[in-house]
């Protein structure tokens, strides 16, 4: 089973059940026709003949959209190939901050909003305990990365911080270390300060939209967890996985039960098992969409001595931890072979796209 046909089977009972076409996001009908033509005719591609036994191969062009999982993997291998290039070596922790399951709601309802707030708040709280005397007093540097789900797909808006327990001094020529290992930051302070940060930021940028939240929002406890990673190897391979590829694979899809409903694998957190659960095929449709992001909303970001603006910053940390020179090691194109005889493909000629009305609105119709 593919997520493409889940989609083209029941698409339109979905359109159907939340109200009908107008009621459906754009993120979302953007998400649906990307997969629905990845791989296809629809977006072109090229044709290749083998060298050896003379067999066309036809390859058809990606869709390259975050939601879709059957790409993405190229990035993904690229990005964390340059991710590691730049580790230092120190202790790392990863910092993980969520939001009140009060607040999900509002950021389903106004998402690019309430996800820029998230990174604002989170990043500034970080910084802020960092530039203390008490903690580090100099910068620091990390990259954000958003999450929007749970390992059953649930909607849960979290953001994972991966950042080097080391700040550079205001002077730029001393390195201050964390001072103990499985130490960072105050819990307590970091997420009383990222509490603070969210909701005073929405007060001056959307004071509209801060007035229809809970005032007990600004008094309740937010969780953050905070946990020490080693070198940052691990944590960065956790969230490579994430960065340009959905939510879910499609190894997880095993098919439909008896009644009809979707089977889907999932990895219990506390038992580290694998589970089957099942799931009505529009419920599956409906958590798969709630992960879309809105279009050109930027879901990495890399701040302090990290950030791409500091470049000579970070070059000057490296010079203070004596870090020599890497090189970044970008994994290879693999040549194109042949299916039949695994023998050299040659380029013949290009697919062109193919054009017509939208693939997920065309589905409504043919019912």
């Amino acid at each position: 089973m593919t997520l493409a046909d889940l989609l083209r089977r029941h698409w339109p009972e979905y359109v159907a059940r939340v109200g009908g076409a107008g009621k459906i996001p754009a993120p979302h009908w953007r998400a649906v026709e990307a997969v629905l033509s990845c791989r296809t005719p629809r977006l072109g591609g090229h044709v290749h003949a083998c060298t050896e036994c003379g067999s066309n191969h036809y390859a058809y062009h990606s869709c390259n959209h975050r939601a879709c999982p059957r790409c993405g993997g190229r990035e993904q291998e690229q990005w964390s190939a340059r991710q590691q290039a730049r580790l230092l070596p120190v202790p790392y922790f990863m910092l993980t901050f969520t939001v009140p399951e009060s607040l999900r709601g509002f950021f389903r309802r106004y998402e690019r909003i309430a996800y820029a707030t998230l990174f604002y708040a989170a990043s500034g709280a970080v910084k802020d305990l960092f530039a203390d005397p008490k903690h580090f007093g100099g910068q620091c540097g990390f990259v954000a990365v958003l999450h929007t789900w749970t390992r059953q797909m649930q909607f849960h808006p979290h953001l994972h911080l991966l950042v080097p327990a080391v700040a550079l001094g205001p002077e730029g020529c001393e390195v201050i270390r964390a001072k103990y290992p499985e130490y960072l930051l105050p819990h307590e302070a970091l997420a009383k300060r990222y509490r603070d940060y969210f909701m005073a930021r929405l007060r001056d940028k959307h004071p509209a939209l801060a007035a229809e939240l809970d005032p007990q929002l600004s008094q309740i406890k937010w969780n953050i967890n905070m946990q020490a990673t080693g070198r940052g190897k691990s944590s960065l391979r956790y969230l490579a996985a994430y960065v340009a590829k959905s939510a879910f694979s499609e190894r997880r899809l095993a098919g439909y039960d008896e009644q009809g409903h979707v089977r889907l694998w999932w990895t219990d957190s506390g038992s580290g098992k694998r589970k089957l659960m099942t799931l009505e095929p529009c419920e599956f449709i409906r958590r798969w969409l709630q992960h879309a992001l809105p279009k050109g909303f930027t879901r990495v970001r890399h701040y302090g001595f990290l950030a791409g603006a500091a470049r000579r910053a970070y070059r000057r940390l490296r010079f203070l931890l004596g870090c020599a020179r890497v090189h970044v090691i970008l994994p290879e194109d693999t040549p194109m072979r042949c299916p039949h005889c695994e023998g050299p493909m040659q380029l013949m000629h290009k697919i062109l796209p193919a054009r017509g009305p939208p693939l997920s609105t065309a589905l409504l119709y043919k019912q």
